[in-house]
């Protein structure tokens, strides 16, 4: 009897949730994943999953038992890779979603660097400021800015990025002066993606609601409309800095500012992330990194 009979399908289902998708994602047959998961339990002795009319879950035998599982098959996933690796140079389509100045500028070189040196790899960056799907929209990387929140994704820092309050200098002359985050009530602001923007304030992390009449999902557009002195933009440091240097911009409120926002590198939760997908997390992390 084969021992990794049936091994794959319960794996399938403890990621993919149920039988049905578990069925989907190896284009088989419900059937046949119930029967591999049916024949396995028999061969252990042991139930590995609570059954309703509504859903399954794992039973606890089934939590420690796919706890191991998935250790085992990342040590050769590994050892295949590494093989791989030796052998071979990483080949194939990989694709990156992402937004703005900081992956046109930074990431998209770096990328460059990447293929240069693995000439079989494709790479496809798609600039969407929206918040995509990974797995569904079939990307292998996305880009992100912020601060990340618990997910069923991976998420590795590429850089600190320090935000900046800036406004340009006929905007300023022309409104109230600005001393402290809760007097931006009192300003137009350039909306992003949220109405609450961050501060220190008295050694505390709190946020201020605003408003304004320009909204973007995109930097580019707001930095132009704070050139244009339209309103209060609040941008990462290296996007308005060139503009400061001009004189285009000045800062305001820098005391306030915090300083634990970063750019991510996010990937799926998966264990068989392909041979070429992990060199450029390994090459792009290291990068930034130096």
């Amino acid at each position: 009897m084969n021992m990794w009979q049936g091994l794959d399908e319960f794996l399938y289902v403890v990621e993919q949730g149920s039988f049905t998708h578990a069925a989907k994602a190896m284009e088989v047959s419900t059937s046949h994943i119930s029967r591999q998961i049916q024949q396995l339990e028999n061969r252990l002795g042991s139930v590995l999953f609570q059954r309703t009319t509504r859903k399954i879950s794992l039973t606890e035998a089934g939590k420690e038992y796919a706890i191991k599982l998935k250790a085992i098959r990342q040590e050769l996933i590994d050892a295949n890779n590494q093989l791989q690796g030796e052998q071979r140079q990483p080949k194939g389509l990989i694709r990156i979603t992402g937004a703005g100045e900081f992956v046109a500028n930074q990431v998209a070189p770096k990328v460059a660097e990447f293929v240069k040196r693995y000439p079989e790899v494709e790479v496809e960056i798609d600039f969407n400021s929206r918040n995509v799907n990974l797995v569904e929209e079939g990307f292998d990387l996305a880009v992100r800015f912020g601060r990340m929140e618990d997910s069923n994704l991976i998420a590795r820092p590429l850089c600190k990025r320090i935000m900046t309050l800036v406004a340009s200098p006929e905007y300023l002359a022309n409104h109230p002066r600005l001393t402290h985050p809760y007097e931006l009530t009192e300003h137009n602001c350039l909306i992003a993606m949220r109405k609450r923007w961050r501060f220190n304030i008295d050694k505390h992390i709190k946020e201020v609601r605003i408003n304004g009449n320009w909204r973007s999902n995109h930097p580019q557009a707001i930095l132009s409309a704070a050139i244009a002195g339209i309103g209060i933009a609040h941008l990462a440091h290296d996007i308005v800095e060139p503009y400061i240097a001009k004189g285009q911009l000045v800062t305001v409120l820098d005391d306030f500012q915090v300083s634990d926002n970063a750019s991510w590198l996010v990937y799926p939760r998966k264990d068989l992330l392909p041979y070429r997908v992990r060199l450029l997390i390994e090459h792009l992390t290291n990068e930034f990194a130096e």
